[in-house]
């Protein structure tokens, strides 16, 4: 229900502990102070959605202060446990005062914390400037100037920050629903109830927005807050961020074919691992199973043979290539059938999972074709393609593909480009037309 706290100060001196946790809470920074048990340590938990996490390196009270491996190995245990890889880069600010050990702390941590759970900085504050009297505005100073030294990590903390006040106001308009006369102790809930229940049966329907109101809320507002993030007033210093931070346009140098496909993924893939997928929700890949790609059921679902068609219909000519390769199919269809939960047979187009350089006979590939760019997908160690023929588009009944493991699922945009594909090859004209033959 909460969310989870952005701003952490752990210490095992009380004093100090609150010390910095008064100064940030004078300046408007709500934070969770933490204090360091040596027997029983922190709870590991509450560092799971943390931006700016402020350490004292030396937790364990009467350590030898020239032990920053001991130190920090202390600190690299609380990581690999509480930082969570999906939540998003976080900084470490020394709060110390032992100055010099920066760089071997930062050292240590970079060598042997698990890679998706590193900072992105480490930087150090001196913590005797702060004891002593209210040093809340220094302080809020010389954060903002450490963090100015990562130019990099002030635009993601500017932009995380537009779109916590796009959330925000997005929440403002619905309750601006609610009139004046009905902001009452007991009626201001109940007739927000009605509007979020009317927003959510507009979205996906009645019977659909019972059985998952959540989202169907969300169907409703998404819309909203990503043009409120795209096009809201932006505060006075972000284009000063924003420029000092992304330096290098049209002077990055081209990125490999890896790095290529993980860029892909990142903007068109979403995994199976990172969500609740399930094989008929729209954009959902699938692997065919095995016992499908018999001749069997490929003659009777596509009227083709299964063996040879990576060779023929896919155009693949290299046989070690066609090995690493598997069939899978996309859950296509309108998105409104799927957004209100329509009864009735379910869209699938065929598809051919490939390595992104798989020589292929350029000149017999059909028009129904269309490929996606190079994408990282779990399961294939190297770039993949993937080939989708829009005329082999067949519809099966939840029965036949309940039990089917989902791979990934393509995001919206990618996703309604192979669907207009679909459209256009569907429904592309064809006249009788003649030509006179020039004497």
């Amino acid at each position: 229900m909460f969310t989870r706290a952005r701003y952490v100060v752990i210490d095992d001196k009380e004093t100090e502990l609150k010390q910095l946790s008064d100064c940030l809470r004078k300046i408007g920074a709500p934070c969770l102070p933490l204090l360091y048990d040596v027997e029983q340590g922190i709870d590991a938990r509450h560092l799971g959605g943390v931006r700016l996490l402020f350490l004292d390196l030396h937790l364990t009270t009467g350590g030898q202060s020239t032990d920053v491996a001991q130190a920090s190995g202390v600190i690299a245990g609380m990581l690999e446990d509480g930082i969570d890889s999906a939540a998003g880069p976080y900084v470490i600010i020394l709060w110390t005062t032992h100055q010099p050990h920066r760089e071997a702390f930062a050292a240590y941590i970079m060598e042997n914390v698990d890679p998706h759970k590193r900072p992105l900085a480490i930087l150090s504050l001196d913590k005797n400037q702060y004891l002593a009297g209210d040093a809340g505005e220094k302080l809020m100073a010389d954060i903002g100037k450490v963090i100015e030294t990562d130019p990099r990590l002030r635009a993601l903390l500017d932009w995380e920050r537009e779109v916590l006040k796009a959330a925000g106001t997005t929440l403002a308009e619905v309750g601006a629903l609610v009139s004046a006369e009905d902001r009452t102790a007991t009626r201001f809930s109940e007739r927000f109830d009605e509007v979020l229940s009317l927003l959510a049966a507009e979205a996906v329907g009645a019977e659909n927005a019972k059985a998952d109101p959540y989202s169907a809320v969300n169907a409703a507002l998404m819309p909203i807050l990503s043009d409120r993030i795209a096009n809201q007033r932006i505060e006075p210093d972000s284009e000063t961020i924003w420029q000092s931070a992304v330096t290098k346009i049209g002077n990055v140098p081209a990125p490999s074919l890896a790095e290529a496909a993980k860029l892909n993924s990142m903007l068109h893939v979403a995994a199976a691992t990172s969500e609740a997928l399930k094989p008929g929700a729209w954009g959902a890949i699938s692997l065919l199973p095995i016992a499908e790609q018999e001749d069997g059921p490929m003659k009777a679902r596509f009227n083709l043979p299964a063996k040879p068609l990576l060779s023929t219909l896919f155009g693949m000519s290299e046989k070690p290539e066609r090995a690493l390769s598997r069939l899978c199919v996309l859950r296509v269809g309108a998105s409104c059938d799927y957004a209100q939960s329509r009864r009735g047979p379910v869209p699938f187009m065929l598809g051919a999972i490939m390595p992104a350089t798989a020589k292929r006979r350029e000149n017999n590939l059909p028009k129904a074709e269309i490929l996606t760019p190079a994408l990282m997908i779990e399961g294939f160690g190297f770039p993949v393609r993937i080939a989708f023929n829009a005329h082999l588009t067949v519809t099966m009944v939840p029965i036949e593909f309940d039990g089917w493991a989902p791979l990934c699922r393509l995001r919206e945009s990618l996703l309604m480009q192979i669907t207009s594909h679909g459209a256009q090859h569907a429904t592309r004209p064809a006249i009788i037309s003649f030509s006179a033959d020039a004497h």
